[in-house]
């Protein structure tokens, strides 16, 4: 038995129906990715932080709290550019709990009148990608550079204060552009050029001879 239903202590009792009150009122909580929606930009996610619960016999157990669905993904942008993440089950995450219902904004956006009185809801989650638990930290952070990078390190995109920008892949570069590439400055490339099958460090040309002639085209 709770001690403080047999003592009547008012101060007690206000203390503990505030604590009840911040009990059930929610602002953010760390979670894992279960599943994600693409098409809808939305997430279901399981909060990691387990809750005390009190037993009709006076014992506590601590249990998880719901997966929470369809939560709004958060994914950086504006001015209609965006920045996206391949999201995966098992990512960690944070869920931010909006103070009112976000139902009608999730359905149409724009300003939509409430359509429930529940406030700091688990139900509505905002969910951003990236934090990460001391086990999950990245290693080699640049602490001089802005960096687009995979988890290992191994790909990495960095633009430095001084405007150098450093590009490094294990894999290949594709570039696709429907129109011209153009490019202003001085290429230093060590190692070999190949456009259409063709070296730029090994090919020969056809049709030479003495003279002020051309040669004819190069070949592979």
């Amino acid at each position: 038995m709770d001690l403080r239903q047999r003592f009547a202590d008012p101060t007690e009792q206000q203390d503990a129906a505030g604590r009840g009150l911040q009990a059930g009122m929610w602002t953010a909580v760390p979670c894992t990715i279960v599943s994600v929606d693409y098409g809808k930009q939305t997430c279901s996610v399981q909060p990691t932080q387990k809750v005390a619960v009190r037993k009709p016999d006076g014992s506590q157990e601590w249990q998880s709290l719901p997966v929470l669905p369809d939560a709004p993904l958060h994914f950086p942008g504006g001015g209609g550019v965006s920045l996206t993440f391949p999201v995966k089950a098992g990512d960690e995450a944070l869920a931010i709990i909006a103070s009112r219902p976000t139902d009608s904004w999730q359905q149409s956006g724009g300003e939509q009148q409430q359509n429930a009185r529940r406030m700091h809801d688990l139900s509505d989650a905002f969910v951003m990608v990236g934090f990460r638990s001391n086990p999950k930290a990245l290693s080699g952070m640049s602490s001089d550079a802005v960096q687009l990078r995979s988890d290992d390190g191994l790909a990495s995109i960095a633009l430095k204060p001084n405007g150098q920008m450093d590009i490094n892949t294990p894999g290949a570069i594709n570039i696709a552009a429907a129109s011209d590439v153009n490019y202003t400055g001085t290429i230093n490339v060590t190692g070999d050029i190949v456009l259409n099958g063709i070296s730029l460090k090994t090919h020969k040309h056809t049709g030479v001879t003495t003279g002020g002639d051309n040669t004819g085209g190069p070949v592979s």
